[in-house]
């Protein structure tokens, strides 16, 4: 008896091990040590991309415009920032910092231009500012409309190809008082505001993201209270919202489709970020359990969704949400993946708080607590293919924190290189865009993470290009 159960503990023991093994083996690659002239199994110079390939920059109005000419603008993250935290009596962005002028995007246009020219790049990601574009409701300002003509002249005549964003978290403070995507009527105001669009700039632009990371926006301003409207630990309102955003994002792929001048030439995707959830322990089924929870309500849900027309929310403590629409099958004619991080899902005992997010001990981390981990962005390519069919995917969003500027070098070859691998392993990648050309306003954290290959000094304004950025620049021209 003593015989077969020792047996039995080495079997389950080796099992274990080959477990373990297998599950580190596809997840984290043998990198060189970090002394770039000292490879030892991964060659980051290894790299093969397209000719047709876009290399470009990617923003959002808020984060960098500034005023512009028109004074405060108000907006739901504007009134955001004049608000404290209920709970803390501290303020909602860390430091009591505001978004203010910020880096003055909107008046330098021409001199950031020229930033992206200097760097070699050929395409560059914008959001048009709705809250500056219609301040009052039905009322469009027509200086603004104008500037955006402006800034697609200057990106055309220096052969740069523009790709604008409707909703990049941002809208005007009347339409989040109106109850914002919460509110199913309201997905009518925005899908018109987004075709009043298109057909104001059709001409001049060809590649249009409907939605920046819907699940980020949910999970701000529906569980975390991090982002507006602050409505901590609300799944049942988290789920509608997501409806909304995703049926917003059908209606408006649907109707631009019918009213653009070239349909196949007028390209349409939605902007998905994809953090992977590892269960901590791999040999703890509660980890997996509560990793597969949250997977399915930032990740599949949406995937789902475009793969198969059926949207299902169904999270423990909330009312489970069905919703389907067929359209969705073919609303997408690329995919914008916006890719950081991972996370691990730890288990607690704690009724309130059953896991808490965590990360491996003895790994490169960036200032924005997030490792860095250029596997991820290979897995999520290879996800996107899986789940979707080979559709182009775009990398919309990928970059560092690093003030200090000694990862960002590194971080781009692996990141780059996992790219590269991707695309040689059949993922139709189109092209990869850097966050950010300057460092900007990164919402909750304020100005304090330094994601820019342009730092900028925010009394000055003066930009100062990165040694950590050379890199990105030496590939862009090698491949250009």
């Amino acid at each position: 008896m003593l015989f077969n159960l020792i047996i039995v503990l080495i079997i389950v023991y080796f099992t274990c091990k080959l477990y373990l093994y297998y599950i580190f083996r596809n997840k984290y690659w043998i990198w060189d040590d970090g002394a770039e002239d000292k490879r030892h199994k991964i060659d980051t110079n290894d790299l093969h991309f397209p000719a047709y390939f876009l290399w470009g920059t990617s923003s959002a109005s808020y984060q960098c415009e500034g005023y512009g000419d028109l004074g405060k603008v108000d907006s739901n993250w504007s009134d955001w920032e004049a608000k404290t935290n209920p709970e803390t009596g501290l303020p909602r962005i860390k430091r009591g910092q505001k978004c203010g002028n910020s880096v003055d995007h909107y008046n330098r246009i021409e001199e950031d231009i020229g930033l992206m020219k200097e760097l070699g790049c050929n395409s560059y990601r914008f959001s048009l500012a709705w809250d500056k574009i219609e301040s009052y409701q039905g009322k469009y300002n027509e200086k603004v409309i104008q500037h955006y003509h402006h800034e697609l002249d200057q990106l055309l005549n220096q052969n740069i190809v523009p790709m604008i964003t409707f909703h990049h978290f941002t809208h005007p403070l009347w339409f989040e008082q109106n109850g914002a995507f919460l509110n199913e009527s309201n997905v009518a105001i925005f899908v018109k505001f987004a075709l009043d669009m298109f057909q104001e700039y059709q001409t001049k632009c060809y590649l249009w993201c409907t939605i920046n990371e819907p699940e980020v926006y949910v999970s701000g301003g529906y569980f975390q209270g991090m982002f507006p409207p602050g409505h901590k630990s609300k799944p049942d309102e988290a789920s509608l919202v997501m409806k909304h955003l995703l049926e917003a994002h059908v209606r408006i792929y649907d109707n631009i489709k019918k009213i653009s001048s070239s349909s196949s030439k007028h390209q349409i995707g939605i902007v998905k970020d994809i953090f992977q959830f590892e269960p901590y322990n791999p040999l703890n089924p509660l980890d997996h359990y509560l990793a597969s929870i949250l997977d399915n309500s930032m990740n599949s849900c949406i995937l789902n969704f475009f793969k198969t027309g059926k949207y299902v929310w169904n999270m423990r403590g909330s009312q489970r949400l069905e919703y389907s629409n067929i359209k969705a099958i073919n609303s997408n004619d690329f995919f914008g993946l916006n890719y950081y991080s991972h996370f691990h899902v730890k288990f607690q005992f704690n009724l309130k708080q059953p896991f808490k997010l965590v990360h491996q001990s003895n790994i490169l981390m960036t200032d924005m607590s997030h490792p860095i981990y250029p596997e991820g962005i290979y897995r999520a390519c290879m996800r996107v293919r899986n789940e979707l069919g080979n559709i182009p995917i775009y990398i919309t969003e990928n970059g560092i924190a690093d003030e200090a500027d000694d990862r960002r070098h590194l971080y781009l070859r692996r990141y780059l290189y996992a790219i590269s691998k991707a695309i040689k392993d059949g993922c139709d990648i189109r092209g990869y865009y850097y966050w950010s050309l300057l460092d900007n306003f990164e919402w909750a954290e304020g100005y304090d993470m330094k994601f820019g290959l342009y730092h900028v000094d925010l009394k000055t304004q003066k930009r100062i290009l990165r040694d950590g950025s050379k890199y990105f620049r030496e590939v862009i021209k090698k491949y250009i």
